[in-house]
């Protein structure tokens, strides 16, 4: 930090006079840098500060403590924002009107006094104006007559609440989600429209095959996976990257719920604020999303994995000790927010419960539940339902996962896989610990069967295993893409422990013998009268692409789209042609 003489030299004559004047300093000299040294020599002292503090209004010793308290230093716009501003004004209008002498707050008495100073620093979040206390200016103790309240440590731990009766805890289903739309995808990629967004219905049509289906919840799994590298766009579609898909399917349950963690924390990708239920982004303009989420979890970091707290707390916690965690310049207007039900613009600080405080609300019910870090109430919903006016006290704990992800070790108990169990109907379950690579196998041959939902166990809601059928359809589907019966029976007993009932085995394998397609054309057959014609057909490079699949020397199908052209070409290039 800067010292009393540096600080002193940046301020004009009139400046320095004004503050000898309200400390009882006279001035010997008119030169700025004499004058200066005169009084930091004079301010120095600890008799002299105490004295000042002493003088000023009970505000402005609230001000002082809550400065030195923050370290001897604070953004100005924070500390604007609590104790008033300190007017912009030049030289020639001090020595009119000797300003010092009618301070309009508490900002105002300790800067005319050489109490406090401004100046332009970067201490991590980018360059912005600091007021802070020389580091060589004696820090008397708290002087008599300082308000109580102003030497209340800010940012005080959060108490607990009373446990709920029933709460919930996603496990690893964002994983296993990440799971099934990966599967969805490897044989029939995602159409994308403008702006590279997701064709509406197959995105609705994926989204409701998911064990939490909420639309902001799928945006964000999707921004996942392409920030991983598992999907990437090519030719207006999403498409499957098998080498990084398959190497992160191979990781442990704790590794993958780990990388999608660690992919939210710290990804750019992701915009939290821009998706936050109740409000509505307008224009381009940028936040820092990662700075955000990362002021919250070192908030997070201190509570007692073991209590329930109140969202609300955390909010007003941060609204006290933290209030600019997303807006390190202290700027509140240059945003452009509105708030979905009103529709009116969101600026400036008062409106920070309105943008903060929903934001802090979504990323602890919204993503953070989604990844497994934090247990909600069971009372409510998730993180897309979390603008909702009536839905109460909400409450949350950290959950074993989140606390050590916090706290950057290892679970005391990681998740341990679990096996698939087979039913004599073709019926498969797959818990959620089930290893992913074998979900992901298991879906190469077996359908989706039943619709996504919760299971109570003891006290907590979590979702429930899902359930996949063995069917015809999905077998020929299997074989379609080089998967043999033998090879998927041999997966489910591995997958199973063994325990596969002996008719769903044999009749897995027996569909290698049982189970070809047919397949249909739609079209024509063009006959020829001798063998060369036809030969002499199949070597033009125009006629040739129009052709299918050859029938004998003298015959070949000709696909119903084609017909119409190749008629044309043939009549073009003097071939006689009868239609049948």
């Amino acid at each position: 930090m800067r010292t009393l003489l540096v600080s002193l030299s940046e301020h004009p004559l009139a400046m320095l006079r004004g503050i000898a004047e309200l400390r009882g300093v006279e001035l010997a000299s008119n030169a700025r840098d004499e004058a200066a040294a005169q009084l930091a020599a004079a301010l120095g002292e600890e008799a002299a500060t105490a004295t000042a503090i002493q003088a000023v209004s009970p505000k402005a010793q609230a001000a002082w403590i809550a400065l030195r308290q923050a370290g001897g230093r604070m953004k100005t716009a924070a500390f604007g924002r609590e104790h008033g501003e300190i007017r912009a004004v030049g030289p020639g209008r001090l020595e009119r009107e000797a300003t010092w002498r009618q301070p309009e707050n508490a900002a105002e008495e300790l800067w005319y006094r050489g109490l406090v100073f401004r100046t332009f620093a970067d201490f991590g979040d980018g360059p912005m104006e600091y007021l802070y206390i020389p580091e060589d200016l004696p820090l008397p103790p708290h002087t008599e007559g300082t308000p109580a309240h102003a030497a209340r440590p800010r940012g005080a731990p959060l108490n607990p609440v009373e446990t709920p009766h029933r709460s919930r805890h996603a496990l690893n289903s964002l994983a296993v989600d990440a799971c099934t739309l990966l599967s969805a995808l490897r044989e029939d990629p995602l159409a994308l429209g403008e702006r590279g967004r997701p064709d509406p219905e197959r995105a609705t049509q994926l989204r409701d095959t998911l064990l939490l289906p909420g639309a902001i919840r799928f945006d964000m799994l999707l921004t996942l996976a392409q920030a991983n590298g598992w999907l990437a766009a090519d030719r207006g579609r999403l498409v499957l990257d098998n080498q990084r898909t398959g190497a992160w399917l191979r990781l442990t349950h704790w590794e993958q719920m780990s990388l999608l963690y660690s992919s939210w924390r710290d990804g750019t990708a992701w915009n939290d604020l821009r998706h936050t239920p109740g409000l509505l982004a307008e224009g381009e303009w940028y936040n820092d999303a990662p700075l955000a989420r990362r002021r919250l979890l070192r908030l997070l970091a201190r509570l007692d994995a073991r209590s329930w707290y109140a969202l609300s707390d955390v909010a007003g916690l941060m609204k006290r000790a933290d209030p600019d965690f997303q807006r390190p310049d202290g700027n509140y207007t240059g945003w452009y927010l509105k708030e979905a039900g009103s529709g009116r613009y969101l600026s400036g600080f008062e409106n920070w419960d309105a943008v903060e405080g929903r934001l802090l609300h979504f990323l602890i019910e919204g993503p953070l539940f989604w990844l497994g870090a934090v247990a909600l109430d069971g009372e409510g919903r998730d993180g897309e339902g979390a603008d909702e006016a009536d839905r109460g006290v909400r409450v949350f704990r950290l959950t074993p996962a989140g606390a050590a992800w916090l706290a950057s070790r290892m679970p005391q108990a990681p998740p341990r896989p679990a096996r698939l169990s087979v039913a004599d109907d073709f019926t498969v379950t797959a818990p959620l610990l089930l290893p992913l690579l074998d979900r992901y196998r298991l879906s190469r041959f077996a359908d989706p069967a039943g619709e996504p939902g919760w299971e109570l166990r003891r006290d907590t809601l979590t979702p429930a295993p899902t359930r996949h059928r063995i069917t015809r359809s999905s077998l020929a589907r299997a074989r379609a893409s080089g998967l043999k019966g033998q090879d998927a029976a041999s997966f489910l007993k591995r997958a199973a422990g063994g325990r596969v009932p002996g008719r769903v085995a044999s009749a897995i394998q027996r569909y290698d013998r049982l189970g070809g397609q047919v397949r249909l054309t739609r079209g024509a057959v063009l006959r020829v009268s001798d063998a060369g014609t036809l030969t002499a057909l199949r070597a033009d490079p125009l006629i040739a692409p129009l052709l299918g699949d050859l029938i004998s020397a003298q015959a070949v199908l000709v696909p119903e789209r084609h017909l119409d052209r190749l008629i044309a070409i043939l009549r073009d290039s003097s071939y006689t042609v009868e239609l049948l």
